[in-house]
């Protein structure tokens, strides 16, 4: 996988660069062709500014020793295993993390498919099976929550007493702190579902986004006179219904190109009936707005919606008139945010 492009929030960079990272699935298939591994451990999900900062440490430190820098991670999240019919929302769904992964420059990405028998490994079993004979690690780092084995019952003290023991130097980071909170998975998933994506956003270092192939929807947009690319969400955190204003991340000629649009999350309720509203899937509606007189057909094709602003509810409407003024009104809207973005003058 090469990815190539950048996209900015406010002044932080979330580079995507060209890079070549093994990923590798399952611990026991790992064979790392340079000694001296640089390591972290953890879920990961939604790849947010603290995670960073371990992978930036991870990374500044393997290129003093000359090792690679490591991620082991897992597949599914730890708790749809243990607990038995619970669906974890992702921040960022599998692929995506390993993409993220990928850009910020992580040479070696070791993706565990997690299960029951997987989590009946002692602390200890762990340690020798993971650290020392998967990764043969000379550094890990890892935050100041981390714990390993059965029922977590690998603390920190465990850990730096082992990693002594074999000669393993041990980093716990402080956690990263954002206008006083701590940035946690969590703490993004509470913000993203009170539909605060601004907020979300600082605490993940860049916009939450939808990415999926583009599939044809009922035309109903074509025939409002503002035709939609329609995405369906998977097993990742549905905002809040309603209207945004995004980014919408085109493919062109091999380049990520962003282009204003407006966004509907939501199930449609001007044409659904109301007993239907709380079972249909949501569906991600994105309008791009071009210049007069462009179009482009993205059916088939991939697309990244990244949220920005949220300007309004879901709605039911009267008629289909009403509906249309709506629409007009939300991507005029959305044109003088962006415009107003543009001018620098956006609010912090």
């Amino acid at each position: 996988m090469v990815l190539e492009g950048v996209s900015e929030f406010r002044g932080l960079l979330f580079y995507v660069k060209s890079w070549n990272m093994l990923l590798v699935r399952g611990i026991e298939n790992l064979e790392l062709t340079r000694d001296h591994a640089v390591l972290t451990i953890g879920n990961f999900d939604g790849v947010h500014i603290g995670h960073q900062k371990i992978f930036a440490a991870v990374i500044e430190e393997s290129k003093r020793t000359g090792g690679p820098a490591c991620v082991y991670t897992f597949r599914p999240h730890p708790q749809e295993v243990l607990r038995p019919g619970t669906q974890v929302k992702l921040l960022t769904l599998y692929d995506e993390k390993i993409r993220l992964l990928e850009s910020v420059g992580i040479d070696v990405v070791v993706e565990e498919p997690f299960s029951q028998e997987f989590f009946t490994l002692s602390a200890r079993e762990f340690f020798e099976k993971v650290i020392i004979r998967g990764f043969k690690a000379v550094s890990l780092f890892v935050g100041h929550d981390f714990a390993f084995g059965k029922n977590r019952e690998g603390n920190l003290d465990l850990l730096n007493e082992w990693c002594a023991e074999r000669g393993v130097q041990v980093t716990v980071l402080s956690p990263e702190e954002s206008e006083g909170e701590i940035v946690s998975s969590t703490r993004i998933r509470a913000l993203l579902s009170e539909g605060d994506v601004i907020r979300a956003a600082r605490l993940m270092g860049r916009f939450f986004f939808y990415q999926g192939i583009v599939v044809k929807g009922d035309q109903r947009g074509r025939l409002l006179g503002f035709p939609t690319a329609n995405l369906r969400l998977e097993n990742k955190l549905a905002l809040p219904r309603g209207v945004y204003a995004t980014w919408a991340i085109v493919e062109k000629n091999g380049k990520r190109e962003k282009v204003p649009s407006v966004t509907n999350v939501g199930v449609r309720p001007t044409f659904t009936d109301a007993s239907d509203q709380n079972v249909l899937p949501v569906v991600v509606e994105c309008h791009l707005i071009l210049p007069e007189g462009e179009t482009i057909d993205l059916y088939g094709e991939s697309l990244e919606v990244q949220f920005v602003e949220r300007f309004r509810n879901e709605k039911k409407f009267a008629d289909f008139e009403e509906l249309k003024t709506q629409i007009a009104k939300d991507r005029t809207q959305a044109k003088e945010y962006f415009r107003f973005q543009d001018s620098g003058s956006m609010k912090s």
